[in-house]
């Protein structure tokens, strides 16, 4: 029997827009930020990134992108490529500049070439979207390659999303499978480093045998280590397994409580889910009640900053 999942693999990758959290020193020397202020107007790049970070995150400043970003600059310019970096994400959010795509991956390219593993992921997401620079697929898995040399999880999962669309265009069955195998391999290094949005792509390979051997009880493990982290796609396919009975015992109340975390968070598959079992009373009131109460008691398990790459 084929799981019927309704949270496939999403298509294409999109810029992370997490600004990387180091440790600011030079020479050995830390910042506080009266240091940082009288280093930085002297032209020290690591004191201007410290105060760009901190402006950006609000540390021991009132936050202010548009002073993150004029302080991030006066790094970049120097070269400092987490500050070319940090830059690129506020030129494609648009946080304290004018959006800009071409900018953003200008900036994403500096990094990149002094082997920022977070810039080359994003630079390899910008030529697969297309933004800020022509659409190019060959581009882009160039420069996830090079980022995932560096156990970057988030190129590592790009590359795994990759190669399972380009088992679905394949022309035969060989290259399929060959495919959908090269998609495991990527999404299982990133899963293993605990990603969650390839923790939940590695669930779906697991459920329907996809360069992997079909396994429930290894698609549930992985949706759910994904769903403890508050992946939202995982909590609303760990729904479908409690709602349907595979891998795990049938159970309307869990597979409610994970649908609700899910649509909580905007989730359309997980609020469809939610309204279904209000429609329908798949439970009682006092169930709705207890799963609604777990709901509220719910912490997601935090992920760690070298998980996400950060340095």
């Amino acid at each position: 029997m084929i799981l019927a999942v309704r949270h496939l693999i999403s298509l294409g990758c999109f810029l992370l827009v997490t600004l990387k959290l180091v440790a600011a020193q030079a020479a050995g020397e830390s910042f506080d930020l009266e240091k940082a202020r009288a280093a930085s107007a002297k032209g020290n790049p690591e004191a201007a990134y410290f105060l760009g970070r901190s402006f950006a995150r609000g540390t021991g400043v009132t936050q202010n992108y548009s002073k993150a970003a004029e302080y991030l600059r006066q790094a970049a310019e120097k070269g400092h490529a987490y500050a070319q970096n940090d830059l690129a994400v506020l030129y494609a959010k648009g946080l304290g500049v004018e959006q800009n795509y071409t900018l953003a991956a200008d900036w994403y390219r500096r990094a990149a070439e002094q082997g920022d593993s977070l810039a080359q992921y994003s630079l390899g997401s910008a030529y697969s979207a297309g933004r800020g620079v022509p659409r190019n697929i060959d581009e882009a898995v160039n420069w996830w390659q090079k980022s995932a040399a560096q156990n970057q999880p988030q190129a590592l999962n790009a590359l795994g999303q990759h190669f399972f669309w380009a088992a679905t265009i394949a022309t035969n069955q060989a290259e399929t499978a060959k495919k959908y195998e090269e998609a495991a391999v990527w999404l299982s290094r990133a899963a293993e480093m605990g990603y969650p949005d390839a923790q939940n792509n590695l669930g779906y390979l697991y459920t329907q045998g996809l360069g992997v051997p079909r396994s429930v009880d290894q698609a549930v493990k992985y949706y759910r280590a994904a769903a403890l982290k508050g992946f939202a796609k995982a909590q609303g396919n760990l729904g479908l397994l409690y709602q349907d009975g595979i891998g795990v015992p049938k159970d309307l109340l869990e597979g409610y409580k994970w649908f609700k975390l899910a649509a909580d968070q905007g989730d359309a598959i997980g609020r469809r889910q939610v309204e279904e079992f209000r429609d329908k009373r798949l439970l009682t009131s006092d169930q709705f009640q207890e799963a609604d109460r777990a709901v509220r008691a719910f912490k997601p398990e935090p992920v760690d900053r070298q998980t996400l790459g950060d340095k």
